[in-house]
């Protein structure tokens, strides 16, 4: 294979074994997390990317200035691997082989499952409040999404490799240094499969890598956000409060991958940075997307623009309602820029893989004659993926919040949400130092969610830290488990 389709693999197992990004509804706003609902209660920078129309809105604490450092939050959701597996690819712990059934039975597992990770991580983030002019939001912000679902012949490859039926034949070493080629069968010796170097099958016979990979869909992408933001209140009536307002985004591609493959139509393309370490000599000639051996390491493979709108009225001070629309625009990658060398694949000589934990096994991929084959290309431009988002609330300003949040996907881009989010949650602060938050959240790219949270602030709201998960059920058991966590530890107002 190719050395940007064994990168391309590793990103998936590193991200499903390593902590295990697609939209998460909040960012990386530990505030909001906890309870699941953003678009009526996001204030300040953290409303940069979720609704701006909140950005001129005094909520309880009379701060011009708000100001944060280094706010993330990731998650993971897996059919397919349980919260033990997913531990054991943590801690890198020590797995047994697994024999050719139960690679099967993985293969079956893996095969339509659904795997998510969202990472986000706003490393600063500024607003200012002013009398008249309204409010100024600025903040730069990483956003890593991830989803896919293998279809069942690529999830087959992957686990059984020359052992698939996909092959007719087998190529056995001798020890005495001679081949042989026996049937591919299912009662085949042990001590004989383990003499297998290479699984074949007849031109006559073999597919396309199209074909194989129909029922797949692989998207990754990792941007840099710079974010401007402006609000205003444009009504101010008795009884009501109308503000909008508008984010501008600038962003630097770092990275991206996107295979999809369904009902018969097949787009495959890639674009990485040299930050990922990938050679691209064999196959980078005559390329002119190829960037020089000079470039550095985070040289961008690609930059776009796009930009935010947002409203909210709220109604005798307590009721909100709110609207947006985001990541309205589209990037151009015009670095190491690769599309699908569309060949038949007739032999393969990696034996799947050996393990869960297949960090490591992930390498062999990596063969002469291998799954997909790569040609470049100059350059491709993607939408951003874009959502509607609609929020309903209710704020007492002093111990109680309640609000339902509905965010849908407008657009099928790399990025998008898999299907709309609706979610239900609420704020409970016993005295005015402690804000406890839970909710439930269903649809997104994950199962239904239970998230909790807790935040502190002191200083009468100079200062705010706390931590929340996504989902609170995945404590308790083990099966499609969503991983996740947000938190905060240097956020200021004054």
């Amino acid at each position: 294979m190719k050395k940007l389709y064994k990168f391309s693999w590793a990103i998936l197992c590193l991200l499903l074994c390593n902590t295990q990004l697609n939209a998460q509804t909040e960012g990386a706003s530990f505030t909001l997390t906890g309870m699941g609902v953003a678009t009526p209660f996001a204030s300040d920078y953290q409303a940069l990317g979720i609704n701006p129309g909140n950005l001129d809105i005094t909520w309880r604490y009379e701060k011009k200035v708000t100001m944060g450092f280094m706010e993330g939050g990731i998650s993971l959701f897996s059919e397919a691997l349980t919260k033990t597996e997913i531990r054991q690819n943590i801690f890198q712990e020590k797995i047994k082989d697994f024999t050719r059934d139960q690679k099967r039975d993985f293969a079956l597992e893996f095969a339509n499952s659904k795997n998510s990770f969202d990472a986000d991580m706003t490393t600063f983030g500024f607003s200012l409040q002013t009398n008249k002019a309204g409010t100024f939001a600025f903040s730069t912000r990483e956003r890593l999404d991830y989803y896919s679902k293998l279809g069942n012949q690529v999830s087959d490859l992957i686990w059984l490799g020359y052992n698939s039926n996909y092959f007719d034949s087998l190529i056995v070493a001798n020890p005495n240094g001679s081949f042989d080629t026996i049937p591919n069968v299912d009662n085949i010796d042990p001590q004989t499969l383990d003499n297998v170097i290479k699984g074949v099958t007849a031109l006559q016979n073999a597919k396309s890598l199209s074909e194989l990979i129909q029922g797949t869909v692989f998207k990754f992408s990792w941007m840099q956000e710079i974010n401007l933001g402006w609000g205003k209140r444009l009504m101010n009536k008795e009884n009501m409060q109308l503000h909008g307002g508008v984010g501008l985004k600038f962003l630097i591609g770092r990275g991206m991958t996107e295979i999809i493959a369904e009902n018969n139509k097949t787009s495959v393309f890639g674009s990485l940075s040299p930050l990922f370490g990938i050679d691209y000599d064999e196959i980078s000639g005559g390329n002119s997307s190829a960037l020089p051996e000079s470039a550095g390491k985070l040289a961008p493979v690609g930059t776009g623009f796009g930009f935010d709108l947002g409203a909210t009225a709220v109604i005798y001070k307590n009721f909100i309602v709110s609207a947006a629309v985001t990541d309205i625009g589209s990037i151009t990658w015009d670095g190491n820029v690769y599309t699908l060398k569309d060949i038949d694949l007739t032999s393969f000589d990696n034996g799947g893989l050996e393990s869960v934990n297949f960090v490591d096994q992930v390498q062999n991929l990596n063969g002469s004659d291998g799954l997909l084959e790569w040609q470049g290309t100059q350059s491709r431009t993607t939408k951003l993926p874009s959502t509607m988002r609609a929020g309903f609330a209710y704020d007492n300003q002093k111990k109680l919040r309640l609000g339902v949040d509905i965010i849908a996907p407008l657009s099928n881009e790399l990025g998008s949400l898999d299907k709309a989010v609706v979610a239900f949650g609420g704020e409970f602060s016993p005295i005015p130092q402690i804000h406890i938050q839970a909710g439930i959240v269903q649809g997104g790219n994950y199962d239904t969610k239970i998230p909790i949270g807790v935040y502190f602030t002191l200083g009468k709201g100079a200062y705010e830290f706390g931590v929340s998960s996504r989902d609170f059920v995945t404590f308790f058991r083990n099966n499609q488990p969503t991983i996740s966590m947000a938190f905060g530890f240097l956020r200021f107002r004054f």
